[in-house]
């Protein structure tokens, strides 16, 4: 026997996976409170939204899981309908059908007009910068660009995130305002790919300037930057990083690895000589610079040298 819902007419949106996700669902959520509807984050509503990721084992596991969780509350009357939308649901929507197909509907990544309307919204195009933040007061993501162009062998972001497609400048400095308006004080520049930024907008990379304009905005005190590439990394950034106090001594920049034959298997554009030299004018160009990265060991092909490579140059 079915019972009622815990909260009527009030959505729930769950938000799993990266930053990028947590933008999504601040945008998802902004969008359902301009269309005049009750929307919280990760708490109860009898309408439930699940954006997932896809990208790695575990975290399809948590993203799988969680779905099954909300179709048992559904089917026990917690709550009435359970949509997803994200990465997984990009990547394995006809599998996600066929396996758990009592989720009212999937939807992808670009498909946000169409999950507002399942859900009783109209998306409004005038919302630039309108999010429902879930953040600390204090900061904010900023997504700069969507999508990415590189080849990479070990990665699906293309397959789920599109082609790399960068956000107007004028468009993220009206999106930065609005989040000063709010009290936000420090931006962190995220997308899957901040190296690419502008290729193709303005058929150059265009980071520098951005973030030559958003220092502009009255408010922000910090500015700090996620997920850049090495290869082709725009050098002119480390000039507005050095002269600009607002932007932060730190770069997230994921390596991956150091083995020229594993970055070659990896599709990475680069060897372990560019990559030291690039590493070695980041030290001379901001001497107190923080490098954060990421390494993969276990790679595909990965030899017992390979590993002892990459261990040496990390020591």
């Amino acid at each position: 026997m079915r019972t009622k819902s815990l909260k009527k007419n009030k959505i729930n949106v769950v938000t799993l996976g990266c930053s990028k996700n947590v933008y999504d669902s601040e945008v998802l959520m902004g969008q359902l409170r301009a269309n005049n509807k009750e929307v919280v984050h990760e708490d109860e509503g009898n309408i439930v939204v699940i954006n997932t990721c896809g990208f790695i084992a575990n975290a399809k596991e948590e993203s799988v899981n969680t779905i099954l969780e909300f179709v048992q509350k559904k089917e026990e009357g917690v709550v009435d309908k359970v949509f997803v939308t994200g990465c997984l649901s990009e990547r394995y929507k006809p599998d996600l059908q066929r396996e758990i197909p009592n989720v009212d509907e999937y939807f992808g990544t670009t498909e946000l007009p169409g999950l507002l309307k399942a859900l009783g919204a109209d998306y409004k195009h005038e919302l630039i910068g309108e999010r429902l933040t879930t953040t600390p007061k204090n900061y904010a993501y900023l997504k700069i660009a969507e999508g990415c162009d590189r080849p990479c062998s070990f990665c699906a972001i293309p397959i789920m995130r599109g082609k790399h497609r960068s956000t107007p400048i004028e468009d993220l400095v009206t999106e930065a305002e609005k989040l000063v308006a709010n009290g936000v004080k420090e931006l962190i520049l995220i997308a899957q790919d901040l190296t690419y930024y502008g290729l193709d907008l303005y058929k150059k990379r265009e980071l520098a300037r951005l973030l030559k304009e958003l220092v502009k905005v009255e408010g922000i005190e910090w500015i700090r930057l996620h997920y850049a590439f090495p290869t082709g990394f725009p050098m002119e950034v480390l000039d507005v990083m050095r002269n600009e106090p607002k932007i932060c001594n730190y770069i997230d920049i994921p390596l991956q690895h150091i083995s020229d034959s594993i970055l070659k298997s990896m599709r990475r554009g680069t060897t372990q000589e560019k990559t030291t030299k690039l590493l070695k004018e980041f030290r001379e160009a901001v001497p107190e610079m923080a490098i954060r990265t990421t390494l993969i060991v276990g790679y595909p092909g990965e030899t017992e040298e390979d590993f002892q490579t990459l261990k040496q140059w990390v020591t």
